[in-house]
């Protein structure tokens, strides 16, 4: 009887020695239950960064923290606007499914006060929520390379629109949500008016 239980209490401990060497071993990027899995980044996660999560036509920023200030972006009436967004998953690109850029206006940028949104679902496409008729057209082409996925938007403005904030948030297939706000990021005015 003795002899039994030493045979299970050895087999019991060499099994729980080569599991915590095969679990400390395992893949840092694993999904749900075997290592770590993050939800989107915008610019930094774990130390791991990039700077070039936000591009204006053209012009490259850095959107990596939760809340920064760019110098305010010109778009124009009637003139077509690129804006291009860089998101990371660590399990992969094909793992975000929702993106959106809310305009907001004022000193307390925050999702919930904001009116005018323009959100890209992986089921559905591009939709915007555009009360006062801002834009004329809104398109979306995404690209997805490796942890990487390219959300770009063609934008054709149609009316003025001050000063505005522009909060990004990207969502996963799990809900896990990154965001970051972009202080009086941009303004739209007519095209005459930027010549007096």
């Amino acid at each position: 009887m003795n002899k039994t239980i030493l045979k299970i209490s050895s087999a019991a401990i060499f099994l729980i020695l080569v599991s915590s060497y095969v679990g400390t071993n395992s893949n840092a990027y694993a999904v749900w239950g075997h290592g770590i899995s993050h939800g989107p980044s915008l610019g930094n996660i774990n130390g791991f960064k990039f700077q070039d999560g936000l591009t204006i036509d053209g012009k490259i920023f850095d959107i990596s923290k939760f809340s920064q200030v760019i110098p305010t972006q010109t778009l124009y009436v009637g003139v077509p606007t690129t804006i291009t967004l860089k998101i990371f998953h660590t399990d992969g690109a094909q793992s975000i499914q929702h993106v959106a850029i809310y305009f907001n206006q004022g000193s307390n940028p925050s999702i919930f006060s904001t009116k005018t949104w323009i959100e890209y679902n992986t089921n559905g496409g591009v939709t915007t929520h555009d009360p006062n008729n801002v834009f004329k057209s809104v398109s979306a082409k995404v690209s997805l390379k490796g942890h990487y996925m390219y959300l770009t938007l063609k934008i054709t403005p149609q009316s003025s629109f001050g000063e505005s904030n522009i909060i990004i948030k990207a969502w996963d297939y799990r809900n896990a949500a990154a965001q970051s706000t972009v202080i009086n990021a941009l303004q739209i005015i007519k095209w005459q008016s930027s010549l007096s």
